[in-house]
């Protein structure tokens, strides 16, 4: 073997490595020449990644961010990574939506009611009412309330009283009346705009209305007769009424309700019906003054006082005619 041809054997290892070692630099710089850094921005946080990834989507999962169903991604998820890309990740946040008597959650990231409640596909009825503007942009912890505003027209019948017409009649005691005649009530119609809001009526206007059958009036005679003959006496009196009276009695010294001392003539009375002070004729009992009154007297009811239990038994509960005087 010639020496030329042994030192061409010597080099050759030297030649082998010195290719792989310029094979691998050139493999290295082609992957270091491949890998991008892109900026990526969350909810304001940023940080600065280099990756081998072709799509935002895959740069995103390398870096460890992990994606909501809502969250969203600027530029796509399946836009292509270059070198100083910036990628915007904006994380959803919940809205409450209120409607139709039920309220639900919706995940989303800045966007207008109007788009919000396309996407929940809620529609809006034309004279449906909103808490918040259409155009108005959602922010955390927002609530949005539909109020479900119907409108209809409805026709109505409904009772019309019968009036009552009174009529004088000299054969009646002031303060008596006599039923002439019963009346009937009558039916009317009526067209009524009606507003509901969510089910509930908050508005009534009526269009029109009309009688479908009149009412006939009930007929009243009233007393205008004021005087009457008593014991060869003429009483004049506002008011004449049927009443029931009990007799009663109090021990020596007592006092009415009015601060008056008991005595014969004294006669409890419910104000409401005879004022206290009025000047009286009792029948059967004679001339008294409304002077006292008690919780047990309502309506057409009187006491009338006798100094003595005697008296008191003989009269026990009578119904008689008393005349308020003039």
């Amino acid at each position: 073997m010639s020496g030329a041809e042994i030192k061409s054997r010597l080099r050759l290892p030297t030649r082998c490595a010195l290719v792989a070692a310029v094979t691998g630099f050139l493999v290295w710089a082609s992957i270091a020449g491949a890998r991008q850094e892109i900026r990526i921005v969350v909810d304001g946080k940023e940080v600065r990644h280099h990756t081998l990834q072709r799509t935002v989507g895959a740069a995103l999962g390398e870096a460890g961010i992990e994606l909501g169903q809502w969250d969203r991604v600027v530029p796509g998820t399946a836009a292509a990574v270059k070198n100083g890309l910036t990628v915007t990740v904006e994380r959803a946040f919940p809205v409450r939506l209120v409607a139709d008597g039920r309220t639900q959650t919706l995940w989303t990231t800045r966007t207008s009611v109007r788009q919000l409640l396309e996407r929940a596909s809620l529609e809006l009825g034309e004279h449906d009412r909103l808490n918040l503007p259409l155009q108005a942009v959602v922010s955390r912890s927002c609530e949005i309330r539909v109020r479900r505003i119907q409108e209809k027209t409805v026709r109505e019948r409904y009772s019309i009283p019968a009036p009552v017409e009174r009529r004088p009649d000299g054969s009646l005691l002031k303060g008596q009346q006599r039923l002439v005649r019963e009346g009937t009530s009558g039916e009317g119609e009526r067209l009524v705009k009606v507003i509901l809001e969510d089910g509930k009526v908050v508005s009534r206007q009526t269009l029109s209305e009309r009688v479908v059958r009149p009412p006939v009036s009930r007929v009243l005679a009233y007393g205008t007769l004021n005087t009457v003959s008593r014991g060869g006496q003429i009483l004049r009196f506002w008011k004449a009424l049927e009443v029931r009276a009990t007799a009663y009695s109090a021990a020596a010294g007592s006092r009415t309700a009015t601060g008056h001392p008991v005595g014969r003539g004294v006669v409890a009375v419910d104000p409401q019906v005879i004022p206290l002070g009025s000047r009286l004729f009792v029948e059967g009992y004679g001339y008294g003054t409304a002077l006292d009154k008690g919780s047990a007297i309502r309506g057409n009811r009187i006491d009338v006082f006798f100094p003595t239990e005697a008296e008191c038994r003989r009269w026990g509960v009578r119904y008689v005619k008393v005349y308020v005087l003039e």
